[in-house]
């Protein structure tokens, strides 16, 4: 119970670190530079704390002991924990782009040690999942905070600053890695595949993440046109398809839940979500892992992204309300937790990697800023976000069609995957008698 309430409180701060900006009580005193500085470097930052996850769960489930992976656990919730109380003392003049890297980075080693230091059971699987898209909720969910008066513009460039992630959540999931660091320091029960590194997740996880953030950079300074916006899904589409063949057996299953979740989720986020929804939809997702876990069926879990995506695609053009918000959101934490709770790959690495898909860039996403810029005379204020565009980002009918035929493709990616990898057969069950044996994976796969 208490590895499943760390790896719940850790990877919750590990993707608020990811996906917020760093933000301090002097941040709205910053320079303008530095701000700019600051946006244009978060999805990179992302990017680099995504890969820089994947690289420190492989090599923590590679070594042969414990210490290695709530080290690195340790480490990275240390490094940050530093960097937000020096950034708390700083001056307006201290740099937030290497300040919200340095956070990023060491998210990274957070979510990476600690999904090898505690991922060994249901619970604790049940814990860090929640812990993972929890931190999406609340990064939607979270109001940017904003001046009643839009019109006088000494008060449109200074906003009230907040701690994110707050200090007092960053030192209980400090003391939470101390106390399993203490407990677990002898343990050698770190599942172990080889004594070399094994590339495969390494090269999955920097294949896609760098194309898919390279792919939303290109799509966002284009012309939404049909070839641009060909050309964008089928690059994420055969990236995701080679990542998740380069993973062991039908661990790619995940990947490709998680490419068609980003693409989805991207059309529907940010939404009118009030900060009353957040536990519900947490609640909701919760549920969905549940589900997965006890009804796997990945197809399934397509089939409703796929059906969320086209409900978006007919109900856009009308009039939408807080009931079609609320419908889009909960569908989307139902699906969000039954994708992952509903594959399970069989090598732990594989489970950051489809999370670090999720937290990172989609061309669906930039699709939608793309769309949405250009037009700064008007503001709107919607559940306590304020949003200077000349329309709201979530009612791009396009953005829809664009996540819907990414999930489309992912399904058949998925049925070839299954065609093509025989799935994996215990020794010694019922079925290891009658059915014929694929060849053994080397070690290191």
């Amino acid at each position: 119970m208490v590895e499943t309430i760390t790896a719940f409180v850790c990877t919750l701060v590990a993707g608020m670190s990811l996906l917020l900006p760093i933000d301090f009580g002097w941040t709205s005193e910053s320079t303008a530079l530095q701000l700019d500085m600051l946006a244009f470097s978060v999805p990179r930052a992302i990017a680099v704390g995504g890969v820089v996850a994947v690289l420190i769960s492989v090599f923590a489930t590679t070594m042969n002991h414990a210490m290695a992976a709530w080290g690195s656990a340790l480490a990275g919730i240390a490094i940050m924990f530093v960097n937000h109380l020096a950034g708390r003392h700083a001056s307006p003049a201290a740099p937030l782009s290497t300040l919200n890297f340095v956070d990023s980075i060491a998210g990274g080693m957070l979510l990476g040690g600690i999904a090898a230091a505690v991922l060994r059971g249901r619970m604790q699987v049940f814990g860090w999942t929640l812990g993972a898209l929890a931190s999406v909720v609340v990064a939607a969910a979270l109001p940017v905070p904003h001046p009643m008066d839009l019109m006088d513009p000494r008060k449109a460039l200074r906003w009230p600053s907040t701690d994110s992630p707050p200090m007092w959540l960053i030192g209980l999931a400090l003391a939470l890695v101390v106390i399993g660091t203490v407990i677990n320091r002898h343990s050698v029960e770190i599942e172990r595949r080889t004594v070399e590194l094994p590339m495969a997740p390494i090269l999955a996880g920097m294949l896609y993440i760098s194309v898919a953030l390279f792919s939303a950079e290109w799509l966002a300074h284009r012309v939404a046109s049909a070839l641009n916006l060909t050309l964008a899904v089928a690059t994420t589409v055969v990236t995701a398809m080679i990542a998740a063949l380069l993973l062991p057996r039908r661990d790619g299953t995940l990947v490709l839940l998680a490419v068609a979740l980003s693409s989805v989720g991207c059309a529907v986020v940010p939404a009118e979500l009030p900060r009353w929804t957040g536990p519900i939809i947490v609640a909701v997702v919760a549920l969905g892992i549940l589900l997965g876990m006890r009804r796997p069926a990945p197809i399934l879990a397509l089939l409703l992204l796929a059906c969320l995506a086209l409900f978006g695609v007919l109900t856009t053009p009308g009039e939408q309300g807080p009931l079609h918000a609320a419908i889009l959101g909960l569908v989307l934490a139902l699906a969000a937790g039954y994708s992952f709770g509903c594959a399970a790959p069989r090598y732990n690495p594989t489970r950051v990697l489809g999370v670090a898909i999720v937290l990172g860039s989609s061309v669906v996403l930039a699709l939608r800023d793309h769309l949405s810029s250009g037009n700064f005379s008007t503001a709107t204020i919607e559940a306590g976000q304020w949003n200077p565009s000349q329309t709201p980002m979530v009612r791009s009918v396009t953005a829809y069609e664009m996540a819907l035929a990414i999930t489309i493709c992912c399904a058949i990616g998925l049925l070839m995957l299954r065609h093509w990898r025989a799935p994996l057969v215990l020794r010694g069950s019922p079925r290891a008698v009658d059915a014929q044996q694929p060849p053994e994976l080397p070690e290191d796969s």
